[in-house]
C-alpha cells in the first residue's frame, strides 16, 4: 500500500470517528444519548409533531426522509403510510438506532428502507432526479445549516433557495426557527399556526409595502413567542426564516430541548 493510500485511509478513519461522535455537530453519539435521556421531556412535543403528521397525507407513496437522525422525533404511523422511504442522513449511527426505533414495524407493515450516509442537502439536485416521484420530509435538519457553514447570512440565502428548487415537488420540513436560555422551566406552552399571503396578481409596489407589512408583523410574532417561554439572554436565530414558500400556512411548536433551553419549531408541508 502506497503512503498517500495509508494517509487517506487514515484520514478517512478520522473522519469517520468525528461523524460517530458528532456527525458534522448536528447528531452523533453526543447527540443519541441526549436523546435517550432527553425523551420524556420532550413527549408534549412528540405529541404535537405526531398531530401535525396525521393531517398530511402525501399521494406520494415514496419519501426521501432527510437528516432524520434516529427518528427520535418522528411517529411509526406517519412513516408507515409510505412503501419506500430513502433515509438520508451523515450520522454512520442511522441504521442502527432508526432501524432499532422504527424498523421492525415499518418492515412489519411492508415498508422498504434504504439508508444513505450521505449530505442530501449539498446533493439535493441530483436527488431530485434520481427519485423523480418521491415527497421529501426534511426533518429538524436545515435549522443546522447556519451552524455548520458558520454564517447564518450565507446559511438564510441557501436555505431561501430550496423553496425554487423544490417549486414542482411535495415537500415539507420542521426545523428550528430560534433557540436559547429560559428563566425556569414550565408547561408546554400553545402553539401558532401562522400564515402569511401574498397575492401572486399584486402589482410590485404593493407586494414590498407587503412584505415590509409582514417583515413586522413577524418581528412582533417572534417577541410574543418568546415572552411566552420567559426567555432570557440571547436567543439564536437559525436563518430558516425563509425555506417555506410565501403564502405558506405554518405551525410553530415548542420544544423543551433541555433544561432551561427551549427552542421553537416551524412545520409546514408544501404541495406543488
Amino acid at each position: 500500500m502506497s503512503v498517500r493510500n495509508k494517509h487517506q485511509l487514515k484520514a478517512d478513519a478520522a473522519n469517520w470517528l468525528k461523524d460517530l461522535a458528532n456527525a458534522g455537530d448536528t447528531g452523533g453519539l453526543n447527540w443519541h444519548v441526549h436523546a435517550v435521556r432527553s425523551l420524556q421531556r420532550w413527549l408534549p412535543t412528540r405529541g404535537l409533531i405526531a398531530a401535525l403528521l396525521a393531517g398530511i397525507q402525501p399521494a406520494q407513496k415514496h419519501l426521501l426522509l432527510i437528516g432524520c437522525s434516529a427518528g427520535w422525533m418522528l411517529p411509526t404511523p406517519w412513516l408507515a403510510r409510505f412503501e419506500r422511504i430513502d433515509i438520508y442522513d451523515i450520522d454512520p449511527l442511522v441504521p442502527l438506532l432508526f432501524g432499532l426505533r422504527h424498523g421492525r414495524a415499518l418492515k412489519a407493515q411492508g415498508v422498504q428502507l434504504h439508508y444513505r450516509r450521505q449530505d442530501a442537502i449539498v446533493g439535493l439536485p441530483g436527488l431530485l432526479n434520481q427519485h423523480p416521484d418521491a415527497c421529501l420530509w426534511f426533518d429538524n435538519v436545515l435549522g443546522q445549516v447556519s451552524f455548520r457553514l458558520g454564517d447564518e447570512d450565507i446559511a438564510e440565502r441557501q436555505l431561501g433557495q430550496l423553496k425554487h428548487l423544490l417549486a414542482r415537488r411535495s415537500w415539507g420540513s420542521l426545523h428550528d426557527v430560534y433557540s436559547g436560555p429560559v428563566d425556569s422551566d414550565m408547561g408546554l406552552p400553545a402553539y401558532d399556526t401562522v400564515r402569511w399571503t401574498r397575492l401572486d396578481d399584486e402589482p410590485e409596489e404593493t407586494a414590498k409595502v407587503r412584505i415590509q407589512e409582514q417583515v413586522c408583523l413577524h418581528e412582533v410574532a417572534v417577541q410574543q413567542l418568546l415572552s411566552r417561554l420567559n426567555a432570557k439572554g440571547v436567543w439564536h436565530d437559525h436563518a430558516t426564516r425563509t425555506v417555506f414558500p410565501p403564502g405558506t400556512q405554518t405551525s410553530m411548536l415548542p420544544w423543551a430541548f433541555r433544561p432551561h433551553y427551549w427552542h421553537w419549531l416551524q412545520a409546514a408541508w408544501v404541495r406543488p
